[in-house]
């Protein structure tokens, strides 16, 4: 029988990830790489590679033209798109699919419907269940977004229709940071998801983030794989899972199952998909969204319930049935995110060479990581390094386990969440299973550093705990993001950037005149806008940068001249 090819439309730990059960189950492995990734292990250990393009992720993995002329050229009788860039574009699955390519996922029509956020709410009612309350329609204006805001009562979350991950996302508490927010949200949108199309949702505080594994045939045929619990995040976006929730009952596994499985029966799901709910202290629980796709936390499912999930994707899109799995659940698994950013100065990115990387091992123990000693993390892309999955008998044991990983866990050159994480595990609060979703911003210290002259820094965190285990509580929240501005004396028409960040609008070209104070562009950081002005009057001569493209500390953005 002829060798079936799987092209993977990704890159780093995922891209990995599948390549090794790819290989498992004697596939042929065709790995995808822009400019920053020609050395990546990736792509050396695919049996086969394909040169996409540059290095923005719109000129490579975001690319629909050359990935499909990646799918093509290679004859790939299959594609795996991960999770992140094309994971969830319908688009993309239905150029694949139009090309008689079987696409490792959910159908085209399904990721539209249950990855727009409005219209999965709408799918969600029918079927007899509870969003988080909010609106079933887009506000199309801040008027609109007002109006609903007060219906539901503050705070509220502005939302991306089309939206993930934690981007284009904020939580106000008051008309006027609603009419603050309301534009960036939806320039945040358009820029990240292609619409500016933003809801208003009721927020749930203090809120838990639980989440459902299910599994799903073409024959209707439903596994229901357990609960996750991601409540401790930073940004919105998770950094420790577990399974299953501590502080879950009985009752709530129940309602959550039960939840899941008409979800899945209602709109027809087929392959791995992840439910995602919020819930409040006395167990109530809210639909917040599926993710149509493998979820970056599927690893904790793997380890308590000993399966791969990515083999059974591949099974289920080749036909295969799932009327025989039967799986049983046992210990309890922990997933620490290994990311490149620095906890002492609110988590900022920090991209750079690794210069030494070694990782932790034992019974129970898996990492998932992409890197080595000398690969550089690179800002235009996730900074994910690794993630560190250990399992137990118990939560003690896996605690325990995972304690000792992060104390071993080596990585040289750049800071990392790894120290923070082993500080998450000792405080008291973490221990007995009473994180929420604001769990750091509330409770961890902050602490303002230094300011240079006519520049913004972001504010330092500093985590300390108590007598008790616990973390001191934030005297106030951290500074708004700014951009040093005054370039250099000799220079003063330089812009600079001042961190990592991502351009999300220009307002002027090159060869435009200015006036000192004008608006050149937005710059988001730490999911924060930075409208960045011109420094002195002049004509625009340089102006390196774009919609979209990400930057780096330092490098020169804009060149005024007098």
């Amino acid at each position: 029988m002829t060798q079936k090819r799987l092209l993977i439309a990704n890159r780093g730990e995922i891209a990995l990830r599948i390549i090794r059960s790819a290989k498992e189950m004697d596939l042929h492995t065709i790995a995808v790489y822009s400019d920053v990734d020609t050395d990546s292990l990736h792509v050396k250990r695919a049996d086969e590679s394909y040169y996409l393009g540059g290095s923005l992720p719109a000129e490579s993995y975001r690319n629909i033209k050359s990935l499909m002329k990646a799918v093509e050229e290679t004859n790939a009788d299959l594609v795996h798109p991960g999770y992140g860039f094309l994971a969830e574009n319908a688009d993309f699955a239905k150029a694949v699919q139009k090309k008689g390519v079987t696409w490792i996922g959910p159908n085209a029509e399904t990721i539209k419907s249950m990855g727009d956020k409005i219209e999965s709410r709408k799918l969600i009612s029918k079927a007899g269940l509870q969003p988080v309350p909010g609106q079933l329609k887009p506000s199309r204006t801040k008027r609109e977004a007002l109006k609903d805001a007060n219906k539901f009562g503050y705070p509220v979350a502005l939302k991306a229709a089309h939206g993930g991950g934690g981007k284009g996302l904020r939580i106000v508490k008051n008309d006027d940071e609603l009419d603050e927010n309301f534009e960036i949200v939806k320039r945040e949108s358009e820029a990240y998801f292609g619409s500016d199309q933003v809801y208003v949702e009721k927020f749930i505080k203090p809120a838990r983030h639980v989440e459902t594994q299910i599994l799903s045939d073409k024959f209707g045929n439903h596994i229901y794989l357990g609960e996750r619990d991601c409540s401790l995040q930073r940004r919105n976006q998770k950094l420790i899972e577990e399974s299953p929730p501590i502080w879950l009952s009985e009752y709530g596994q129940e309602k959550l199952r039960e939840a899941t499985m008409k979800i899945a029966k209602t709109s027809n799901y087929i392959n791995a998909g992840t439910v995602e709910f919020l819930a409040d202290a006395d167990e109530n629980f809210y639909f917040l969204e599926m993710n149509t796709r493998l979820q970056v936390e599927h690893t904790v499912t793997e380890m308590r319930y000993g399966i791969d999930i990515v083999k059974e994707q591949i099974k289920i899109a080749l036909g295969n049935s799932l009327e025989d799995f039967v799986v049983e659940p046992r210990g309890h698994s922990i997933e620490f995110r290994i990311n490149a950013e620095d906890p002492n100065n609110n988590f900022l990115p920090t991209p750079g060479t690794i210069t030494e990387y070694r990782e932790p091992m034992g019974n129970g123990v898996r990492v998932d990581g992409w890197v080595k000693t000398g690969t550089a993390i690179s800002h235009f892309y996730d900074n994910l390094i690794a993630k560190l999955i250990v399992w137990g008998v118990s939560r003690e044991e896996a605690l325990s386990k995972g304690q000792r990983c992060l104390e071993e866990y080596i990585v040289g050159g750049i800071p990392t969440t790894i120290n923070v994480l082993s500080d998450v595990l000792k405080t008291k609060e973490f221990k007995e299973g009473r994180i929420h979703v604001k769990f750091l911003e509330e409770n961890f210290k902050i602490k303002e550093i230094e300011e240079e002259i006519s520049t913004d820094r972001p504010s330092k965190v500093n985590i300390s705990l108590d007598e008790t285990g616990s973390p001191t509580l934030a005297p106030q929240p951290p500074k708004k993001i700014g951009m040093d501005l005054t370039g250099s004396i000799k220079n003063p028409g330089i812009v600079t950037a001042g961190m990592q960040g991502t351009i999300m609008d220009t307002m002027t070209k090159k060869g435009k005149k200015v006036k000192k104070g004008d608006s050149l562009f937005v710059l988001e950081a730490m999911k924060m806008e930075n409208v960045i002005t011109a420094p002195i009057n002049g004509t625009i001569k340089e102006f390196n940068i774009k919609k979209g493209q990400p930057v780096n500390k330092g490098d020169v953005l804009v060149e005024i001249e007098l």
